[in-house]
C-alpha cells in the first residue's frame, strides 16, 4: 500500500476538522492565539467533545465549570460559533459575557478565524455578509451570524439558535445579592425568551465558580443542564467522556494541567489568593472546602455499592418543602440500606427536587415500593404533616413522624461522630453524589441544607433505634428477641 502523500494527508486532516471540534482546535490555534503553543491535555478533549454534543443537537443544556485560563472562552465563546456556523450558516448565535471589553475581545478573535484563508478553506458555504461585518453583530450570507452582547445589553428583536454565556458574573460584584438577582433576572427575562425554538434551540454556559449562591448554582438548581465540572485538583474518582467512547479518569489529587499548573503553582496561587477564592475559581468549590464540623477524610467513601442482595433492611428520610417556588427548600428523600455482614448503612439513594405536593406523595410511594422500604421517616412539619396523615393509612407502622424540637447545627453536631465512625457509607460512582458531599461538608454555611436534614433526622433516628428497629420482624412488626440493650454496670451507675 502506498504511503499518503502531502495532498492526501492535508485533506483527511482538513475533513477531520469538519467534523471534530478538537480537531478544530488544534488547526485554528495558531490563527487564534499566535505565537502559542496548544499544550494537548485530555482536558481540552472532554471540553470539545462536550461541546461538539451541543452542536450536534445530542445536548441541549451544558454546564463547564473551570478554572480562569484554560481556554474555556477560545472554546466557548470562539470556536464553538465558528464551528456552528461552518456547518449551517443560517444558524443564529448569541455569545453572552459580562462587559463589554471582553465580549469585543472575543468578537475579534472570533472575526479573525473566520475571515482567514484556513477557515475558508474549511467552510466555503460560510460567508460574512461585508454590509454586516460590525463586531457586536456579524451575519452570513445565508442570514445567520453571531452577535455579543454584555449584561444588560439590548438583544429585543433577535432569536437564537445558540446562546453561549460566557462569565456572565463579574467577579468584584458577586458577593452583593442584588447583583446575582440581577444575573437571574437578566437570564429568565431576557436571554432564555429569545430562543427560536424552546424545543431544540440550545444553551452553553461556560463559568468559573465565584460564590456558593453565584449564576452556576442558579442553573444547575434548575436541574436541566449537564455539568462538566473540572477542579483543578481531583476530588473524587471520575470518568469524563472522550471522543471515540474513550474517558478520562481521574482520581483524587490528579491535576487537570500539570504541565502549566504543577503543585506548587496551584499551592502558590492558593497562598496568594486565600483558600476561598482557590476552592471557588480553581476547585469550582465556592466553599472552604469542609467545615469545622467534617472534612472529606472524615466520609467514608465506597466506588459502588455492593450486591442489593446484602441489604437485609431499608428505611427512607424524607425532608420537605414548605413549597415549590423557583426558589424555595428543596423537597430531599435520602434511602439506606443495612449491610447484613458488614452491620452497616449505605446510602442508596437521593432523590431532591422542587416540586408540589401530589408529586411528592407520588414520590415517596413510587421510591418506597422501589426499594422495598419497611421504614419511612418523615419530618412532621410543614408538606409532612399532610402526607403522614394520609400515607399511614395506606401501610400501618411504615410511616414515622418524627418532630423537630432544636436547631439544625444543634441536630447535625452530634452525628458527626456517627458519620465519622464509619456506620455510614457513600458510593461515589452516582449522579448525586458531588452535590451531597459538597452540602454535607460545607454546612451550615451552604445556600441550601435539605439533604443534611434528611441525613440528620435519619442519623437521630437510628442513633436511639436501631437496636429496636433491626429486632422487628419487617412482615409481622413483631420482636424477634435477639437485641438486648446495654445496661451500664452498677459501679459504673454509682460514678458520678
Amino acid at each position: 500500500m502506498n504511503a499518503l502523500n502531502s495532498d492526501d494527508r492535508k485533506r483527511l486532516a482538513e475533513a477531520a476538522m469538519r467534523e471534530n471540534l478538537y480537531a478544530f482546535l488544534a488547526g485554528s490555534f495558531a490563527i487564534l492565539c499566535p505565537g502559542e503553543k496548544l499544550a494537548r491535555a485530555p482536558y481540552l478533549e472532554a471540553m470539545c467533545y462536550a461541546l461538539q454534543r451541543v452542536a450536534s443537537g445530542e445536548c441541549q443544556r451544558l454546564m463547564i465549570s473551570i478554572a480562569p485560563r484554560h481556554l474555556k472562552s477560545i472554546c466557548g465563546s470562539v470556536l464553538l460559533p465558528a464551528f456552528e456556523l461552518g456547518r449551517d450558516p443560517t444558524k443564529k448565535v448569541v455569545v453572552v459575557s459580562y462587559g463589554k471589553d471582553l465580549a469585543r475581545e472575543h468578537a475579534e478573535q472570533f472575526r479573525r478565524l473566520v475571515t482567514s484563508p484556513f477557515y475558508q478553506r474549511l467552510f466555503p458555504k460560510m460567508k460574512v455578509d461585508p454590509k454586516h461585518n460590525r463586531f457586536e453583530h456579524m451575519k452570513t450570507t445565508k442570514g445567520g451570524g453571531r452577535k455579543s452582547v454584555s449584561l444588560g445589553g439590548g438583544i429585543t428583536g433577535f432569536g437564537a439558535n445558540l446562546i453561549i454565556i460566557d462569565d456572565l458574573g463579574k467577579p468584584s460584584e458577586m458577593r452583593h445579592d442584588t447583583y446575582r438577582q440581577e444575573l437571574r433576572d437578566f437570564f429568565d427575562q431576557t436571554l432564555f425568551s429569545r430562543l427560536n425554538d424552546k424545543r431544540t434551540d440550545r444553551i452553553v454556559s461556560i463559568q468559573q465558580r465565584l460564590h456558593p449562591d453565584d449564576f452556576s448554582a442558579y442553573l444547575l438548581e434548575k436541574d436541566t443542564f449537564d455539568h462538566l465540572c473540572l477542579p483543578s485538583i481531583a476530588e473524587i474518582p471520575e470518568e469524563i467522556p472522550l471522543y471515540n467512547n474513550r474517558v478520562l479518569k481521574r482520581r483524587p489529587g490528579d491535576l487537570l494541567n500539570p504541565e502549566r499548573e504543577p503543585q506548587e503553582v496551584l499551592d502558590r496561587i492558593k497562598a496568594d489568593i486565600g483558600n476561598f477564592a482557590f476552592q471557588a475559581q480553581y476547585q469550582q468549590n465556592p466553599t472552604d472546602g469542609e467545615n469545622e464540623f467534617l472534612s472529606m477524610s472524615d466520609l467514608h467513601l465506597v466506588e459502588t455499592l455492593p450486591d442489593e442482595d446484602v441489604f437485609v433492611r431499608r428505611v427512607q428520610s424524607w425532608d420537605t418543602a414548605a413549597k415549590d417556588s423557583p426558589r424555595s427548600d428543596f423537597t430531599v428523600g435520602l434511602t439506606f440500606g443495612w449491610h447484613a455482614y458488614e452491620e452497616r448503612w449505605y446510602l442508596l439513594d437521593v432523590f431532591r427536587a422542587r416540586t408540589n405536593y401530589t408529586e411528592v406523595r407520588n414520590a415517596v410511594l413510587r421510591l418506597r415500593k422501589q426499594w422495598r422500604a419497611d421504614r419511612v421517616l418523615i419530618e412532621s412539619s410543614a408538606m409532612g404533616i399532610h402526607l403522614l396523615d394520609e400515607l399511614k393509612r395506606t401501610a400501618a407502622g411504615v410511616y414515622m413522624p418524627v418532630n423537630v424540637v432544636t436547631d439544625k447545627l444543634d441536630r447535625f453536631i452530634p452525628q458527626t461522630d456517627w458519620i465519622k465512625s464509619g456506620k455510614l457509607v457513600i458510593p461515589t460512582d452516582k449522579p448525586w453524589f458531588d452535590e451531597f458531599r459538597r452540602e454535607l461538608l460545607a454546612f451550615p454555611d451552604a445556600v441550601k441544607d435539605d439533604q443534611v436534614d434528611a441525613l440528620t433526622q435519619f442519623a437521630e433516628y437510628m442513633r436511639r433505634r436501631q437496636g429496636t428497629y433491626l429486632d422487628t420482624d419487617p412482615y409481622t412488626g413483631r420482636r424477634q428477641g435477639n437485641y438486648r440493650p446495654e445496661r451500664p454496670r452498677r459501679e459504673d451507675r454509682m460514678r458520678f
